[in-house]
C-alpha cells in the first residue's frame, strides 16, 4: 500500500532517528557535524569568490598590475580551499554513510534471523518482498540518498540567503512606465525574477518526476526478483539437470516403443 507523503517521512524519521541515538551516536553526530561545517564553510568561499570577480576585473579595467597579481594569488589561495573542503567533505559524509549502513545492515540482519523470521516471511510474503535485496541494496540507497538531500537541502537554503542581498542589491529597481510621468517601481526584480523561475522549476519538475516514483519502486523490484530467480536456478542446478535428463529418457523411451509407434 502506497503511503502518502507525511507517513513516508514519518517512515523514514523511525528508520533514521535510532542511529542518531544509539551506540554510535557521538560519533556520527562529530561526522555530522564536520560535514555541516564543510558545506558552510564552501558556501562561504562561494561568496567570498563572487566578490573576488568584481575585485579581479575592477583591477584589469583600470589596468592595476599589482592588484592583478594580487587578486590572481588570492584566487589560487581560494581555489585551494575549495578543493581542500570539497575533498573533505565528500570523504567525511562517506565515512557517515558506511557506518549509518552497518549499523543499520546489523539492525535489521539481527531482526531478519531473530526466531527464523526469514522463513515466516517466505511462507507470508505480502508484507515485504524481497528482504535480502532490500537488506543489501535498499539500505545503502536510504543513507546516500537522506544524507544527500539533507546537506544538499541544507546548502541551498544557506546559498540563497547568502546571495540573495548579493542580488537585491545588483538587481536595482525597474521602473515600468504608465504613462505620462507616472511610473511603476519593482525593487529587487531579478530576486523576484529568480524566485518565480525557481518555484515553476520546481512545480514542473515535481508534476513530471511524480509518476516516475511507483515505476521505480517497481523496477527494483522486478530486477529484484528476476536475480533471486537466477540464483535459485543456479542452486538447484543439480536437480535441473537430472529432472531434464529424465524427461529426455522417458521421451526416448516412447518414441522407441512399439507400443508407442
Amino acid at each position: 500500500m502506497a503511503l502518502s507523503k507525511r507517513g513516508c517521512l514519518k517512515a523514514a524519521w523511525d528508520l533514521a532517528w535510532p542511529f542518531w541515538m544509539g551506540d554510535e551516536k557521538w560519533s556520527a553526530r562529530l561526522l555530522l557535524g564536520a560535514v555541516v561545517a564543510l558545506n558552510l564553510t564552501a558556501v562561504w568561499l562561494n561568496v567570498r569568490l563572487n566578490s573576488w570577480n568584481n575585485d579581479f576585473y575592477n583591477a584589469l579595467q583600470e589596468y592595476d598590475w599589482p592588484k592583478f597579481w594580487w587578486q590572481f594569488a588570492i584566487f589560487g589561495m581560494i581555489a585551494a580551499a575549495l578543493i581542500v573542503v570539497a575533498v573533505y567533505q565528500l570523504y567525511l559524509r562517506q565515512i557517515l554513510q558506511i557506518r549509518w549502513r552497518r549499523w543499520l545492515t546489523e539492525r535489521f540482519l539481527k531482526d531478519w534471523l531473530a526466531d527464523q523470521a526469514y522463513y515466516r516471511m517466505q511462507l507470508d510474503q505480502s508484507s515485504t518482498d524481497n528482504p535480502d535485496q532490500r537488506i543489501a541494496d535498499d539500505l545503502d540507497r536510504f543513507t546516500s540518498i537522506s544524507l544527500a538531500l539533507s546537506i544538499g537541502l541544507l546548502n541551498s537554503v544557506v546559498t540563497l540567503f547568502s546571495f540573495l542581498f548579493i542580488l537585491w542589491t545588483l538587481s536595482g529597481i525597474l521602473h515600468i512606465p504608465l504613462g505620462g510621468d507616472s511610473y511603476f517601481d519593482i525593487p529587487g526584480y531579478m530576486v523576484i525574477a529568480a524566485v518565480i523561475y525557481a518555484v515553476a522549476g520546481t512545480w514542473l519538475t515535481q508534476r513530471i518526476g511524480n509518476p516516475l516514483v511507483p515505476l521505480l519502486f517497481n523496477q527494483q523490484r522486478y530486477e529484484a526478483d528476476f536475480r533471486f530467480s537466477l540464483v535459485r536456478l543456479r542452486e538447484h542446478a543439480e536437480a535441473s539437470r537430472s529432472t531434464a535428463a529424465r524427461a529426455a529418457s522417458s521421451t526416448s523411451f516412447r518414441t522407441a516403443s512399439p507400443i508407442a509407434s
